[in-house]
């Protein structure tokens, strides 16, 4: 059975506030506010995130140090030739991260590939896929410190599954493989 500092950090983490974990709970603000704060999820008042829009350096330091992969998971993949390919061929990329998604422990979160493959007469198939993966943390990201989790670590975390997933299925496809180049930071 759950204590109740550790329901506290959980609907904290769920992106639940002190106010409404300490209404949903009838416990008092203080009491809440103090239990978030012992455990470190609380940030200190006027610590935020930059005009940048950067969250503070110690508080992602915080959270990455408290991060870990649990799982990655292929949750979509659909792959599809409306005629076979002439010439010269090539392709149009799209990547889309998305997330974070609250979970027990931690959240998901996870990046969408979209390739239009292209010949001389124009599009002739595509390939969709979808991947996430689960993280591990005490601490649930703000809008701040996952904008910048998602550009400095989700990618990195993911691509390579990407770039095995495009390869595989490329050559399934009976098109040359296509090996996407590495992520560079």
């Amino acid at each position: 059975m759950e204590s109740k500092s550790e329901t506290i950090r959980r609907l904290y983490r769920e992106g639940k506030s002190v106010s409404e974990i300490a209404k949903s709970l009838g416990l008092s603000y203080q009491r809440v506010y103090n239990t978030l704060k012992r455990s470190g999820l609380l940030k200190p008042k006027g610590r935020g995130p930059s005009p940048s829009g950067e969250p503070d350096p110690e508080a992602y330091a915080r959270f990455i140090q408290g991060l870990e992969i649990r799982s990655v998971e292929m949750t979509e993949a659909h792959a599809k030739l409306e005629r076979s390919p002439k010439g010269k061929l090539s392709f149009r990329m799209g990547l889309e991260a998305f997330g974070p998604e609250p979970r027990e422990g931690g959240f998901t979160a996870g990046l969408a590939l979209n390739l239009d493959f292209q010949d001389e007469e124009g599009p002739f198939g595509f390939l969709r896929l979808r991947v996430r993966a689960g993280y591990a943390t005490p601490l649930f990201p703000d809008e701040p410190l996952f904008r910048t989790f998602r550009e400095r670590n989700l990618i990195v975390h993911l691509w390579p599954y990407l770039r095995l997933y495009v390869d595989f299925l490329t050559a399934q496809m009976g098109l040359p493989r296509l090996v996407l180049p590495a992520w560079k930071v």
